[in-house]
């Protein structure tokens, strides 16, 4: 089947809302994409993880193939509330680096039980598997790639290779000549590249140097460099109006014409 990835949230450190949000969204991290009948990839658990949850209906088996960017709370923090976990019928394949010696399951372990949340992840009813990052995945007919890019205590990008491209680099701090260079050769050629641009390019040089994010300058730089074909500016800042991001957009099509910033049901095709 042709899968198409939904961008499930696209705010970066926290969620908000209100009027000032209602075109991009509030919901933190999250993309998915049926990639077979019943079976979701997903990148990323963050507040816009309910969007799925909301098309987890039905009766009969389920999968979730899960893809962790990295740990901070704005991208764990829908995990604790899908309701498939509590649903003996789901399968869910989770894939995190290890952090400090500590796999992922360790880590999540840490802040998902009493008396932060009333379950611990060790007692869910759904079928918890697990994985380290080593090679290529394949999820139904998506192969997910990934590599190691700039953030405060670490962060992954991952190119998911269908009958198009996509690359995601959330949380990404441009400027770092070995992380830049692996996002490049990740992103070489892709149909699309997803890139956090949660700063200006004026904040970043005065107050947010070694923060974990990027502005739309870097994130042209990157999508130039790598020859793709468009880029979605993401992370977008929880003080950003809508009008503010329209004016990021537009400066950065000044540079790369074909450029988007992520809004909440934006659909991408894999």
């Amino acid at each position: 089947m042709t899968a198409t990835l939904t961008v499930a949230g696209c705010r970066g450190s926290m969620c908000v809302s209100g009027e000032r949000y209602r075109r991009y969204g509030g919901n933190t991290t999250c993309f998915h994409a049926e990639v077979e009948t019943r079976h979701h990839l997903v990148i990323d658990a963050g507040t816009g993880i309910r969007s799925l949850q909301q098309r987890l209906t039905g009766d009969g088996p389920r999968r979730l193939t899960l893809f962790l960017t990295h740990y901070h709370w704005d991208h764990i923090q829908g995990l604790p509330t899908l309701s498939a976990l509590s649903d003996p019928a789901t399968t869910i394949d989770l894939y995190g680096a290890p952090f400090e010696g500590r796999t992922s399951r360790e880590v999540l372990l840490g802040v998902m039980h009493p008396p932060w949340w009333p379950m611990s992840i060790g007692e869910v009813r759904a079928t918890l598997r697990f994985h380290p990052l080593d090679g290529p995945v394949s999820v139904g007919e998506v192969t997910v790639s990934h590599a190691s890019l700039s953030h405060p205590q670490g962060v992954v990008g991952y190119r998911l290779e269908g009958r198009r491209s996509v690359v995601i680099a959330t949380d990404h701090e441009s400027g770092d000549a070995a992380a830049d260079g692996r996002l490049r050769d990740l992103a070489r050629d892709a149909s699309v590249l997803v890139h956090d641009a949660q700063y200006t390019p004026e904040e970043h040089r005065r107050s947010y140097r070694g923060w974990g994010h990027s502005d739309w300058e870097g994130a042209v730089g990157v999508a130039r460099d790598a020859g793709v074909g468009r880029l979605i500016l993401t992370s977008h800042d929880p003080d950003r109006s809508d009008e503010q991001i329209d004016s990021i957009r537009g400066l950065a099509r000044g540079r790369f014409p074909k450029t988007d910033a992520a809004f909440e049901g934006m659909r991408i095709p894999i």
